[in-house]
């Protein structure tokens, strides 16, 4: 079989084709330049690790939230009954009251006609001892007739037996001068009783009459009583009459909620207590402290709703015990209101953010939270390397951790306050003061969280 000059001519040309490929890469590879080579750099973690230094002076802020409450909401509740005559258009839910203003009043015509019947009782009794003084008198007299009556009676006796023992007399005379010497003494014993029954009757009439003095002065505060006032300065939280309306002694008819002073009970746990100022406890008053005497612990109140509404006040109180159910310690924080009109009002039920000023530190090392492990533990930086060390943390904020010297820390410490992905103790790690701008491929900071 012949093959054809064709078929021989393209075989002849691939082969040539194919030849001069392969030179061309073999003339390529023999001269081709060979790439940089570049050491491995090691790569060491920065961590956000300064020089702690410790902070003087430190003043210890409790900071907790509650709910204002008044101070005082007392119940209106007459204490007589009868029908309401009057009413003021201030005692309405939500309308302001003043301290002693007339809320309403009852109708006094009984309570006038028992003022009435004792001060006429009185004046009887009066007049009873005005008689039995005269009557005294009187006796007085008679005693002093009677006695000089007996005196000669007496006398005109010893004549008669003095006439008898002379044969002058008879002893019918000198019976009828016993006769009336008896006579004379049996009235002046009668004046006398009747005089010292003078006493135990004035006594009587002065029981009586302090009785009816007392009975005075009872239907006097029973009328007085018949106008009811505003026990407190403050809003009306609700009323519960009307006119025409029977009331009875010790009704609900109301009741007002004091606004003048306003409390702040807020919940802490019971280890914050010994942070607390124990002698300034019960000081809390508004007026100049007398020097020497200890201040008033401080708060300032702060509606959530509104950053810029703050408020002065005091720690009042600590409620005895625990409650039940966070078994937590509630501070009551007392603050006073503004007159109405010249600033904002603490209301009730406001929701409120409360700072409360404890006692001062005079040495303390303060660490973000985060910086602190979960079993007591800071990392710290010691010559380039990662280590680990234990402290005691006197107190915890929510932001912060307190810590006293000597407590596993020391001034110039490089902690960690910064979190790290992988920790490893022992690492070889670069401390920064403070959180750089920017970073590398070749670092990898570790930031605060």
């Amino acid at each position: 079989m012949k093959i054809k000059p064709r078929i021989l001519l393209n075989i002849a040309i691939a082969v040539v084709v194919l030849a001069g490929a392969g030179s061309a890469v073999q003339l390529m590879l023999a001269h081709r330049r060979q790439p940089d080579q570049r050491k491995r750099q090691k790569t060491i973690l920065k961590v956000l690790a300064p020089k702690i230094k410790p902070r003087m002076n430190h003043r210890v802020k409790i900071v907790d939230y509650g709910l204002a409450r008044a101070y005082v909401q007392p119940l209106i509740t007459p204490q007589v009954k009868g029908v309401v005559v009057e009413k003021t258009d201030n005692f309405l839910s939500g309308k302001y009251v003043r301290k002693g203003q007339v809320l309403f009043r009852i109708d006094p015509t009984d309570y006038t006609l028992s003022v009435q019947r004792a001060q006429s009782r009185i004046d009887l009794l009066k007049a009873q001892i005005t008689k039995l003084e005269q009557e005294q008198k009187n006796l007085v007299e008679s005693k002093n007739i009677e006695t000089s009556l007996v005196k000669l009676a007496a006398e005109q006796l010893r004549k008669v037996k003095r006439l008898l023992e002379a044969d002058a007399g008879s002893e019918n005379e000198v019976d009828l001068a016993r006769e009336t010497l008896l006579g004379r003494k049996r009235q002046l014993q009668s004046v006398v009783s009747q005089l010292a029954l003078i006493g135990p009757q004035r006594r009587q009439i002065a029981a009586e009459l302090a009785s009816a003095g007392v009975e005075l002065a009872q239907a006097k505060v029973n009328l007085d009583r018949c106008t009811i006032t505003s026990p407190v300065a403050g809003r009306v939280l609700n009323c519960r009459v009307e006119i025409g309306q029977l009331v009875q002694a010790g009704g609900n008819c109301g009741e007002i909620t004091g606004s003048d002073i306003m409390e702040v009970p807020v919940s802490v746990p019971a280890t914050e207590l010994k942070w607390l100022d124990e002698e300034a406890l019960g000081l809390c008053r508004y007026g100049n402290v007398a020097a020497g005497e200890s201040a008033p612990i401080k708060a300032v109140v702060k509606w959530q709703q509104d950053e810029n509404v703050t408020w002065s006040g005091c720690l009042d109180r600590i409620e005895a015990g625990l409650d039940a159910r966070t078994r937590k310690s509630t501070l009551v924080i007392i603050v006073k209101n503004p007159n109405p009109g010249t600033g904002p009002e603490l209301k009730v039920n406001f929701f409120c953010r409360v700072s409360i000023v404890g006692k001062t530190i005079p040495r303390v090392y303060v660490l973000p939270r985060e910086a602190v492990l979960p079993d007591g533990s800071v990392y710290v930086v010691v010559e380039g390397r990662l280590r680990r060390k234990s402290v005691k943390v006197a107190r915890f904020t929510d932001q912060k951790a307190l810590i006293l010297p000597g407590s596993g820390i020391g001034d110039g410490d490089r902690v960690v306050t910064g979190a790290i992905a992988k920790p490893v103790i022992g690492m070889e790690v670069k401390p920064i003061g403070k959180t750089p701008k920017t970073s590398s491929a070749t670092t990898k900071p570790a930031l605060a969280s």
